[in-house]
């Protein structure tokens, strides 16, 4: 397993960058810190398997059977009944500015999970 780091766009760095200064609570603290580490490209450079803000992504981690699938969007349009989750949930952090066919392990609330990335739609 390789050590990842994730590819943002300008434009959702910005926006992501604005939403943590905008919310001044402890569950920023994890996207703060991915932000911190990102790689931050042009948005006509970012490839379209990389899952960003208003990806649709399907995945599997090392406690479910079965893969998710969930579209990341920010917290004001978060809707699980539309399976539409926060960029500040600790799976979509877990996920952002990562690609296609990439798998990590991650921290989350419930302990450390493997993470693969099975599909990602960017249209």
């Amino acid at each position: 397993m390789k050590l990842l780091k994730p590819i943002i766009s300008e434009s959702v760095y910005r926006i992501l960058r604005n939403l943590v200064r905008r919310k001044k609570t402890l569950e920023v603290k994890p996207l703060n810190d991915e932000l911190e580490k990102a790689q931050v490209v042009k948005d006509n450079f970012l490839d379209s398997k990389i899952v960003s803000l208003y990806s649709i992504v399907e995945f599997i981690n090392s406690s479910l059977k079965k893969p998710m699938r969930f579209q990341i969007v920010l917290p004001e349009e978060a809707d699980l009944t539309k399976k539409k989750i926060s960029i500040l949930s600790p799976i979509a952090t877990a996920l952002i500015g990562f690609k296609e066919a990439d798998d990590f392990v991650w921290k989350m609330p419930s302990g450390i999970k493997k993470m693969k990335i099975l599909k990602v739609n960017n249209s």
